[in-house]
């Protein structure tokens, strides 16, 4: 008879939950190429809202990240990497007042919706007694909008690479979190929508990760196995 032993390996129990902002709690209300070209025409600049989508996700895709060590603040950093992004996909420079509606609508929390599942998984987070904490590469916009979203108050801290002057997949943002939250890295778990910046970076940290990668895998995910 053949006798198999099994080890069981033991992880520590979580302690903390760190989420990605956009693409995780929240999601644009209108597509970008509508937004740009509607804000845009009102400032004399007209292109059709496919192109303007496409031009967006291209620079977005392919812009160097802020320069953090050059800005006296990281929402300045931030903001100026904004106008930069929105002058590349532009082809052109860019008004001040073309590009303050444009980074005014954004700060709106009109302009987000919230993913169904985000107020269940965020209570029953808290019942379990983790400590919650937004990780983001936003700028400080993003503390605006989720309390105008009623989802403020859930977390213990919101860290923006704006406030951390450090975008993901950089070790700096998830360590100020972790610093925040007084939790060491395998007490926590992370999710977010991106491979590389979510969950390949929280994983070269030492933190637990999950890929939210929707419809298929929602954040109900990270209850799984707790």
């Amino acid at each position: 008879m053949l006798f198999v032993s099994f080890v069981a390996i033991s992880f520590p129990v979580i302690r903390a939950l760190l989420l990605d902002a956009a693409g995780t709690l929240i999601d644009l209300a209108e597509p970008v190429g509508e937004v740009y070209a509607r804000i845009l025409s009102r400032h004399g600049i007209e292109l059709p809202a496919a192109e303007l989508e496409r031009r967006f996700r291209r620079s977005f895709a392919t812009l160097p990240p802020p320069d953090f060590a050059r800005a006296p603040t990281g929402d300045e950093a931030e903001r100026a990497w904004w106008r930069s992004l929105v002058e590349t996909a532009l082809d052109r420079p860019l008004a001040d007042d073309a590009f303050a509606a444009l980074f005014d609508h954004y700060a709106q929390p009109e302009a987000w919706t919230v993913f169904p599942e985000v107020a269940e998984v965020l209570e029953r987070a808290r019942t379990l007694g983790w400590k919650l904490a937004v990780v983001s590469n936003f700028d400080r916009r993003l503390h605006a909008i989720l309390a105008g979203h009623g989802l403020a108050g859930h977390f213990e801290a919101i860290i923006s690479s704006a406030d951390a002057a450090a975008r993901k997949p950089e070790p700096a943002i998830f360590h100020h979190a972790l610093r925040q939250l007084g939790v060491a890295p395998e007490q926590a778990l992370h999710a977010g929508d991106s491979l590389p910046l979510d969950v390949e970076a929280a994983v070269s940290c030492g933190i637990r990760a999950i890929h939210i990668d929707r419809p298929l895998t929602t954040l109900r995910a990270v209850f799984e196995g707790s």
